[in-house]
């Protein structure tokens, strides 16, 4: 089979990071074609990663409708999404799409119809299911280690973690604030360990008490005075199958944060991330007593390089290898698209639960 062509729209840190500088180097693609509104990006990437030739547009919908392309790469601010795979999946390509899949519901319900109409695949960026502690704890749930799971935690809570490039503080461009940043990560990383997908009610509270507190923030200072997003959100959030999940997500707040971690509590033990640098603990019953267990975790995904285990650092490589293969053997990729949706109906309800003081149902 043929390589497959690819285009990135989108030449920002995400884009040009992840995206180009793993397709550049794929050895089943071939990155045929960049669009960004900002030349110099596109010029910028062209000379890092050698792709001398390469097709650049000012225009996201002429890089659509190039016929020398299969398959899209959106990586542009949030609200960008969905007219763009729409675009894309209108001139028959394949489409992935950067996390979050969508800013409301409808539009990605939307795109995953479309996707399917059209015979064309959709897939999402939530690498972080590659990562190795979470493939682990994906092991032990599939084994039956927890028993039955009835509560889960998804937390992204960042002492000081707030992003100053791009749109995120934008919500016309980024649809919010850290609800749309790391809250679909661990939201993800949640349903998926727990094989469950169907919200059903949430309850939640969006806040913006530390907006002007620019002090310490690891990436700089953001323009506090123009920024119109929420720096936390908290959720209860009820599921399908009984099982509760707790949100908790914050930019800043003052307290030991976690950043894009899950812990999940079952009937037989419970598993989480808070281990030393993020290990997995398992805390459990061992010889009649209670333990707390942090086993040695290797991922069979992980490459090895002059004798080094590369694990979690390649995640976003393991994650655009898994999308590619599953397309040139014409399968789902383990990101299947219609996963994204709750996440998007999930973070919608907590802001609407946010308005109103009520509960918000799911349909």
């Amino acid at each position: 089979m043929a390589k497959l062509r690819f285009g990135v729209i989108g030449c920002g840190w995400i884009g040009t990071a992840k995206h180009i500088q793993t397709l550049a180097k794929h050895p089943d693609a071939s990155l045929v074609a960049l669009c960004d509104i900002l030349p110099e990006r596109m010029d910028a990437a062209e000379k890092q990663y050698g792709l001398a030739g390469v097709k650049k547009y000012a225009d996201y919908r002429d890089l659509c409708a190039d016929k020398d392309i299969d398959v899209v790469h959106i990586c542009t601010p949030n609200m960008l999404h969905h007219e763009m795979a729409m675009a894309a999946f209108a001139n028959g390509k394949h489409v992935h799409c950067e996390k979050p899949l969508a800013t409301t519901s409808a539009h990605a319900i939307e795109m995953v119809a479309t996707a399917r109409k059209a015979g064309k695949r959709l897939t999402i960026g939530h690498q972080r299911r590659f990562f190795s502690s979470v493939q682990y704890m994906k092991r032990l749930v599939e084994a039956g280690e927890l028993g039955e799971i009835y509560y889960a935690k998804a937390l992204d809570a960042r002492r000081r973690g707030v992003p100053t490039w791009g749109d995120y503080m934008k919500k016309a461009r980024n649809g919010g604030g850290i609800l749309f940043d790391g809250a679909p990560h661990s939201l993800d990383l949640t349903m998926y360990l727990m094989d469950d997908f169907k919200p059903v009610s949430v309850y939640g509270k969006v806040l913006s008490k530390m907006r002007h507190e620019t002090e310490g923030n690891p990436w700089g200072v953001w323009d506090h005075e123009h920024s119109d997003v929420e720096d936390t959100g908290f959720a209860m959030i009820t599921m399908e199958g009984g099982a509760t999940i707790y949100l908790e997500a914050a930019w800043l707040i003052n307290m030991l944060g976690y950043a894009n971690s899950t812990l999940l509590v079952g009937t037989k033990a419970g598993v989480d991330m808070q281990g030393k640098d993020g290990a997995v603990r398992v805390n459990t019953i061992y010889n009649g007593k209670m333990a707390v267990m942090e086993p040695e975790v290797y991922s069979p995904m992980a490459a090895l390089v002059g004798g080094e285990e590369i694990g979690d650092r390649n995640a976003a490589g393991y994650e655009l290898d898994d999308w590619i293969q599953a397309l040139k053997h014409d399968r789902e990729p383990l990101i299947k698209a219609e996963q994204g949706i709750p996440v998007v109906q999930i973070i919608e309800a907590v802001f609407r639960s946010s308005e109103t003081g009520e509960v918000v149902h799911i349909r």
